[in-house]
């Protein structure tokens, strides 16, 4: 019997890509979020010792291969390097090609097809549970939800934010504690700076060493709470598109939380 596919792994393989009609297409949220006025308020206070992690294929911490290391080891080797940098937060990077995603819930829904979804639309932030979080921007709660397999977002909110010429985007708060979202409700008004969320832990956040995964999501595609986290590497392009890097929303990250360059050096692959 075959292990449950993830939902979230739809490919937009077949779907025609062109950069310039895709930014025509979101020309107004791009500007909005890459305008000079754009200001955001803090997710997450993280404090100024917060460390960037390498979790990418290639990588290790403390020498383990991060590639199908169980919760508690893969929590014990983060609580380690935020002891050791004296911190409680860790980011972990956009646009990495990472092997944690090692279950049968990021393959490809189509069976001649091997390829594994590895590479991370968000920015996580590695905290405490129970750490709070804020919402950025003033918004509306579209979707609360709770993906309930195996590595998969657990407790999720979805905002939906309005730019300046009457579009919308959308962030993505995955990995949460469902006993923080009680008075939270789809369709209530958020304001930037408000309290929606603490982060969760293991096994209901999904089944992750306590963090947050923010995103940020241009269109969803119909998709919702099944728009993914992690997409093939084949179609990277696309999805950082629809996902681009977060790092407006963290004015203290390091440029490092944006692996994107090093993702396409590693996979050969050449931006037109």
């Amino acid at each position: 019997m075959k292990d449950k596919k993830n939902t979230a792994s739809v490919s937009l393989k077949d779907e025609k890509f062109d950069l310039d009609d895709f930014t025509l297409r979101y020309k107004s949220s791009l500007t909005f979020l890459n305008s000079c006025a754009f200001s955001a308020n803090e997710i997450i206070k993280v404090d100024k010792n917060t460390i960037t992690l390498d979790l990418s294929r290639e990588a290790n911490l403390y020498g383990v291969s991060l590639s199908g290391l169980n919760v508690d080891h893969f929590c014990d080797l983060i609580n380690r390097a935020l002891l050791e940098a004296e911190t409680g937060f860790a980011y972990g990077r956009w646009a990495e090609n990472r092997g944690i995603y090692a279950n049968d819930l990021f393959n490809s829904n189509a069976d001649a097809i091997s390829e594994k979804r590895s590479i991370h639309l968000g920015l996580d932030v590695f905290c405490d549970d129970g750490t709070k979080i804020y919402s950025p921007l003033d918004g509306r709660i579209h979707i609360k939800t709770n993906n309930k397999q195996e590595l998969d977002y657990g407790p999720l909110l979805i905002l939906e934010h309005d730019d300046d010429e009457g579009g919308v985007f959308f962030t993505l708060y995955g990995h949460l504690d469902s006993k923080s979202l009680i008075n939270i409700h789809e369709g209530d008004e958020i304001i930037a700076g408000q309290l929606i969320a603490e982060v969760g832990a293991p096994p209901e956040n999904g089944n992750w060493p306590p963090h947050l995964h923010f995103q940020i999501i241009l269109d969803l595609l119909g998709l919702n709470s099944d728009f993914p986290g992690v997409a093939f590497p084949s179609e990277m392009e696309k999805w950082l598109s629809l996902s681009p890097c977060p790092s407006i929303f963290f004015e203290s990250a390091p440029k490092e939380i944006d692996a994107s360059l090093e993702t396409r050096e590693k996979l050969g692959v050449t931006v037109k």
